[in-house]
């Protein structure tokens, strides 16, 4: 069987759960990396095209023209992991909201705008805002903005790097200063906790938690996203706060680093879909 992972990122060739799977699943299949990073959306497919197309595409990128390769790849038959719809839900902040409360998941109150500058431009719009407020990209990039704001002061200070930049702002939602991380591969889940990133000088260390820590809601959320999004491989941010479990991000394809054993259970599933 023909395997392609679809990537962007140098280290990924050397990553310590990603590289270990395809070199095991490279002794029984042919495995090819398709690195879009310096490609368009057209130059990735023609590339593509000079090779006969592979019986799994894992998508390992969110980069638009991985998206768009996918995509063509897609409407020719291909099967993709996770797919164009499923990866593009997963990078628009304002998809991603729809798709929660059509689901009723438990979600930060979530606005869009079509650029900072817009929201900065109305005042009585501004004047109804709840401080602290999270302020996201509207769409999910390296590099893309992500903090929390105090007051519209603190908004006003972001225009000179994000003016144009269409954002969303999220309510707060106030934690017990734990990030739960959970990663899904086939609907078996792997779960951590970490000191969040709003305590200053927090420990980025994850906290492994095992299947008998995992509360009954936690599961039964984590695993409910997977079908909103039709998601076979992600990851799931959740806090932990006084109205229950808020999910505050979802992620498609994550690295799954530092997680034991997702080197084999994502073999497990590209064996199980060839």
């Amino acid at each position: 069987m023909n395997i392609c992972l679809i990537m962007d990122n140098p280290e990924t060739p050397h990553h310590p759960v990603i590289a270990v799977a395809l070199q095991k699943l490279a002794k029984k299949h042919n495995v090819r990396l398709l690195d879009v990073r310096t490609l368009t959306g057209e130059q990735a497919i023609a590339q593509e095209q000079t090779h006969p197309q592979a019986n799994l595409y894992l998508l390992k990128s969110h980069a638009p023209q991985a998206l768009e390769t996918a995509h063509y790849l897609e409407q020719r038959g291909a099967l993709v992991v996770n797919s164009w719809a499923s990866s593009i839900a997963c990078q628009d902040r304002v998809l991603m909201s729809q798709r929660m409360s059509e689901a009723h998941l438990p979600w930060p109150h979530t606005q869009y705008f079509p650029s900072l500058e817009n929201l900065l431009t109305q005042a009585r719009v501004l004047s109804t805002l709840a401080f602290p407020l999270i302020i996201k990209s509207h769409y999910s990039h390296r590099g893309d903005l992500v903090g929390k704001i105090n007051s519209v002061e603190e908004l006003k200070a972001l225009a000179p790097q994000w003016s144009k930049e269409p954002i969303v702002i999220q309510e707060f939602a106030a934690g017990d200063g734990w990030d739960i991380k959970l990663w899904v591969i086939d609907q078996q889940i792997f779960a951590a906790r970490r000191r969040t990133p709003l305590i200053p000088g927090a420990s980025k260390e994850d906290i492994p938690l095992t299947a008998d820590e995992l509360p009954e809601d936690w599961i039964r959320i984590t695993l409910t996203i997977s079908s909103v999004f039709d998601l076979r491989l992600y990851g799931v941010d959740l806090l932990v706060t006084e109205r229950g479990p808020i999910i505050v991000d979802v992620n498609s394809f994550p690295g799954f680093r530092g997680v034991p054993g997702a080197d084999d259970a994502l073999v497990d599933l590209v064996e199980r879909l060839l």
